[in-house]
C-alpha cells in the first residue's frame, strides 16, 4: 500500500473510505483502527506484509483522511466512531475479527468490544488508554486542555511542527520521504470541527473511562506500547492486569507510533498476538 484508501461505504449517514489487503479467508480478518488527527495512512507501510498470509482491512475514521467531513463538532465523539466502526465490521468484513486500535483508535475499539463482543475475536490495544489520554504532570494538563478549549474550529488546524516531539527523528530516519508529504496533505484535510469535538474528550476530562467494564471483555487481549510513550507506558501494567485475558508487550526505544519506527519488532510483536488461541481453544 503507497496510497490512501480507494474504498467507500456508508455508515451511520457519513462515507468512510477503508480498503483491504490479502485474500478474504481464514484466519479472521485483521482490521486496524488508526489514532487521532491520523488515517489508515499511518499503516501503509505495514499492511502488504501484515497480509502474506492474512486478510487486512484498514479505514479512516470519520472526519479523518479520505472520510466525510461533516464540519459539524455534534457528529464527533468517540462513542459515534465506536458506533461507526460496530457497522463498518458488520457491514465489511466477516466477523468476528482480530482488531487493533491504536491511540484513540484504542477506545473506540474498547468501545466496540464492549457493545458487541461478540465481533471482536481478539483486541490489541496499542499505544492506547482506558481512562485517560492526559499526561500526568499538571502543569502540561493545563496546557493541552486549555489549548483545545480556546481551539476554534473556523480557523486552521495547529502547526503539525508545532507539536514535533523526540519521536520525528525516528520517524523521519524510518519512512520515506514521500510517505511523510503524503500524510501532511492528509493532516491538513483533517475536519477542524473533529479536532475540537473528539480533542475536547480525549484531553478536556476523564468523562472516557471505561476502566471499570474492563473485566467484562473476555477476548485475548495484547496491550502494545512503545518503552517511551507517556503516558500510556505508565498505565499499560495496570491495563492489561485488569482485563481477564490481557498480556502486556513492550516495545524498547519506541514512541507513540512503533509502526513506523520499529516495525519488524512490531509485526512480531503482532504476529504474537494472532497466535495466541481462544479460550475455549486452550490456554492463553
Amino acid at each position: 500500500m503507497t496510497e490512501s484508501p480507494t474504498r467507500r461505504i456508508s455508515v451511520n449517514g457519513v462515507e468512510l473510505a477503508w480498503d483491504a489487503w490479502g485474500e478474504e479467508r481464514p484466519p479472521p480478518p485483521l482490521v486496524l483502527c488508526h489514532g487521532f488527527i491520523g488515517s489508515s495512512f499511518d499503516f501503509a507501510l505495514q499492511v502488504d506484509a501484515l497480509a502474506a498470509d492474512r486478510y487486512v482491512v484498514a479505514l479512516d475514521q470519520r472526519g479523518h483522511g479520505l472520510s466525510e467531513k461533516t464540519h459539524d463538532a455534534a457528529t464527533y465523539s468517540v462513542a459515534q466512531l465506536s458506533s461507526d466502526l460496530i457497522s463498518f465490521i458488520e457491514s465489511a468484513t466477516r466477523p468476528p475479527v482480530d482488531l487493533l486500535g491504536h491511540s484513540l483508535g484504542g477506545r473506540v475499539v474498547l468501545g466496540a468490544v464492549l457493545q458487541r463482543p461478540e465481533l471482536v475475536r481478539s483486541l490489541i490495544l496499542m499505544d492506547t488508554s482506558a481512562w485517560s489520554f492526559l499526561p500526568e504532570d499538571p502543569q502540561l494538563r493545563a496546557l493541552m486542555g486549555g489549548f483545545i478549549e480556546s481551539f476554534d474550529p473556523s480557523g486552521e488546524l495547529p502547526d503539525p511542527t508545532s507539536m514535533r516531539g523526540p519521536e520525528d527523528d525516528l520517524i523521519e530516519a524510518a519512512t520515506p520521504g514521500s510517505w511523510r508529504d503524503h500524510k501532511l496533505d492528509l493532516y491538513r484535510s483533517f475536519d477542524p470541527s473533529a479536532f475540537k469535538a473528539l480533542g475536547s474528550e480525549l484531553f478536556s476530562s476523564q468523562a472516557l473511562s471505561v476502566r471499570d467494564r474492563l473485566p467484562e471483555i473476555a477476548c485475548p487481549v495484547t496491550v502494545l506500547v512503545g518503552e517511551n510513550d507517556h503516558p500510556f507506558v505508565d498505565q499499560a501494567p495496570a491495563l492489561a492486569a485488569e482485563l481477564p485475558e490481557g498480556r502486556l508487550a513492550v516495545i524498547d526505544g519506541a514512541y507513540h507510533s512503533p509502526q513506523l519506527t520499529h516495525p519488524q519488532v512490531w509485526r512480531a510483536a503482532l504476529a504474537e498476538h494472532l497466535a495466541r488461541p481462544l479460550r475455549s481453544g486452550g490456554s492463553s
